[in-house]
C-alpha cells in the first residue's frame, strides 16, 4: 500500500492570493480516494511564507527528519508554490528527497511531472520561476505598503507598548489599526511612576507588579488574539515583570506614543517626530520621570526588599559596610540586631546593637529636630531643551539638500521650497529658544513631620530618616548617631519663607532651639 503525506500550506501576505488550506485539503484528499491510497499524514503550515525553507517549516520539517522520513513514500500537493515559491529552496527539496531518498513527489496540477528524468527537472525549474517571481512582487507590494504607512499614525501590527491597545477604524471602505490608551494600563503606568519618584527600585517595582498579577505588554497581546498567557515555563504561565522590562517600558518613547522604527525614534518629513496615539504622561510628568530614573542610574543606589527599618541608615564604624538584620530567638521572645553587614560573612566586624534601641533612638532624634517642621515633596520643575529636536531638524535639512541635488524634487520644486521653508524656519526657532535645565523644588504639603511620623510604616520611616540626612555608626556594641548639620536662624528663615511659611517682614521672639 502506498503511504502518503498530504503537504499544504497557505501564507499570511495580503498580496498573495492562493488555495485555501480547506481547499486544498479537500483536493487531496479526493485524489487519495480515487488513487486507493494511504494518507499517514497532513503538513498543514498556516501563515507560513512561500519562502521558508520547507525543512524549517512546522509542521512539514518533523516529516523530512531521518525518523520522520520513514513513515511515507509519496508526498502530495496541489501546486508547486504550496511546496516553496522560492526556486533554490524548491530545487534543493527535489534533490533530497527526490534523488538521494527516492522519495516521489506528486503535484496534482501536473501529476505528470518526474523529477527523476532531465527533462522533467528542466520543467520544473521553468515552472519554479513563476512562483518565485510572484513572490518577490509580494515583498515589494508589503514592503511598499509599510513604506507608505511608516510616517502615518497608522499601527504597523505585533504587540503594542504597554499602556494602549489597538483599535480598528474604516478609511475609505478599508480597515486601518491604530492605537488607543488603555485606561487600565495607563493606571498602573502612573503607579509605576509614582513608586520611582518615591525611590523605589525597577526591581522592587516588578515585584509589585507580579504580586498584584499584572499582565505585560506580550501576554495583554496574546490574550487579545484568543490565545493563552505564555512564558518561559511554558504556555498558560503569566510571563513576568523583570527589573529590565520595568526601565524599558519607562524610558521608552513609546509609552509616550510616540512611533518607533528599528529601535530609533522615527521623525516624519517636518522633522517632527511620528505620534501614534495621545502620550501616557504630561511633558512634566515624563521630564521628572525620567529624571529621577536618571539619578538612580547614576547613584547606582541599591534598595533593601526585605523589612529592615535601618536599611541605609545604619553602618558599621569599622569598615564602613551598611549594617544588617540579625533574627534570634529565644523562648516565645524574638530579639532583633544590628551587625556589620561586610561580604562574606566571615570577613564581619564582631559587635552587635539592639535593633530596637536604636529605632527608639532614632525616633526620638528625629522628632526633637523635625517635629514642628513643615513636610516638603519634591515637584519637578520642568525646563526645555531643544538640542535633540534641533539635531534632528538639521539632518533632516541635510537629507532634503542631498536629495535636491541627486534630482529626486526636480519635478516638485515648489514642494522642495515650500518643505525646506518649514525645516529652517523650525530650526531658526529652536536655535533661538533657550537651555533651561529642569530641577526639583520643594515644596510645603501643608503638613508637619510630627503629624507625618505616626503614619508611616516600617519601610515609610527609612526613607524619611535617609532623607533627613541620619545616620547611626556601630561599632564594638556601642553605636553613635550624627544627624543633618542644625541651621543657622537666617538659613531657617529663608526655607520658611520659600515655603510660605513666613514672609519677610515676620518677626520671632527666640531662634529655633531656645
Amino acid at each position: 500500500m502506498r503511504r502518503v503525506l498530504l503537504c499544504e500550506r497557505i501564507s499570511d501576505a495580503k498580496g498573495e492570493r492562493s488555495e485555501s488550506i480547506e481547499a486544498q485539503d479537500k483536493k487531496l484528499r479526493r485524489h487519495a480516494e480515487a488513487e486507493d491510497v494511504t494518507i499517514i499524514g497532513v503538513a498543514d503550515d498556516i501563515s507560513v511564507s512561500g519562502d521558508v525553507d520547507p525543512f524549517q517549516r512546522k509542521k512539514l520539517g518533523p516529516w523530512l527528519t531521518e525518523e520522520g522520513r520513514q513513515k511515507w513514500d509519496e508526498l502530495w500537493v496541489t501546486t508547486q508554490d504550496r511546496l516553496s515559491r522560492n526556486d533554490m529552496h524548491a530545487h534543493a527539496f527535489m534533490a533530497r528527497v527526490v534523488h538521494e531518498w527516492g522519495k516521489t513527489v506528486v503535484i496534482l496540477d501536473n501529476p505528470r511531472l518526474d523529477f527523476r528524468t532531465p527533462e522533467g527537472r528542466a520543467i520544473a525549474y521553468v515552472q519554479s520561476i513563476g512562483p518565485a517571481r510572484e513572490l518577490e512582487r509580494i515583498k515589494v507590494r508589503v514592503r511598499d505598503s509599510h513604506e507608505r504607512r511608516r510616517f502615518t499614525a497608522r499601527w504597523h501590527g505585533g504587540f503594542p507598548p504597554f499602556g494602549f491597545r489597538p483599535v480598528n477604524r474604516y478609511e475609505n471602505g478599508k480597515t486601518a489599526a491604530y492605537l488607543e490608551r488603555d485606561p487600565e494600563m495607563v493606571e498602573i503606568l502612573h503607579e509605576m511612576r509614582q513608586q520611582i519618584i518615591d525611590g523605589q527600585s525597577f526591581l522592587g517595582v516588578a515585584k509589585y507588579l507580579n504580586a498584584k498579577g499584572v499582565l505585560t505588554a506580550r501576554d495583554r497581546a496574546r490574550l487579545r488574539k484568543g490565545k493563552p498567557v505564555k512564558s518561559r515555563k511554558g504556555e498558560g504561565v503569566q510571563e513576568k515583570w523583570a527589573e529590565t522590562t520595568v526601565k524599558n517600558v519607562l524610558t521608552s518613547e513609546s509609552t509616550q506614543g510616540l512611533k518607533k522604527y528599528q529601535g530609533e525614534l522615527l521623525y516624519g518629513p517636518d522633522g517632527a517626530p511620528v505620534r501614534l496615539a495621545e502620550p501616557v504622561f504630561t511633558e512634566e510628568e515624563w521630564e521628572s520621570l525620567q529624571a529621577a530614573i536618571q539619578r538612580r542610574t547614576l547613584s547606582k543606589a541599591k534598595r533593601a526588599n526585605k523589612v529592615n527599618p535601618l536599611y541605609g541608615v545604619a553602618f558599621c564604624a569599622i569598615c564602613g559596610a551598611k549594617a544588617v538584620q540579625k533574627v534570634r530567638t529565644r523562648g516565645d521572645i524574638t530579639y532583633r540586631y544590628a551587625v556589620c553587614g561586610s561580604f562574606p560573612k566571615e570577613d564581619r566586624c564582631k559587635g552587635s546593637v539592639r535593633a530596637d534601641e536604636l529605632e527608639e533612638w532614632m525616633e526620638v532624634l528625629f522628632l526633637q529636630r523635625w517635629f514642628h517642621e513643615p513636610v516638603t515633596e519634591r515637584v519637578w520643575v520642568p525646563g526645555t531643551d531643544n538640542t535633540r529636536e534641533l539635531e534632528e531638524v538639521r539632518k533632516r535639512i541635510d537629507r532634503l539638500r542631498r536629495d535636491s541635488v541627486a534630482g529626486l524634487w526636480d519635478d516638485d520644486q515648489e514642494g522642495f521650497r515650500g518643505l525646506m521653508a518649514s525645516l529652517m524656519g523650525r530650526r531658526d526657532e529652536l536655535a533661538a529658544e533657550p537651555v533651561i535645565e529642569g530641577h526639583w523644588s520643594e515644596v510645603s504639603t501643608g503638613q508637619t513631620y510630627g503629624e507625618l511620623w505616626p503614619t508611616l510604616d516600617a519601610e515609610g520611616r527609612r526613607k524619611q530618616l535617609i532623607r533627613s540626612g541620619f545616620r547611626v555608626e556601630l561599632a564594638h556594641g556601642k553605636f553613635e548617631v550624627t544627624g543633618p548639620e542644625p541651621e543657622t536662624w537666617p538659613e531657617r528663615k529663608a526655607r520658611l519663607i520659600r515655603l510660605g511659611h513666613m514672609t519677610d517682614t515676620d518677626t520671632v521672639s527666640s531662634e529655633p532651639g531656645e
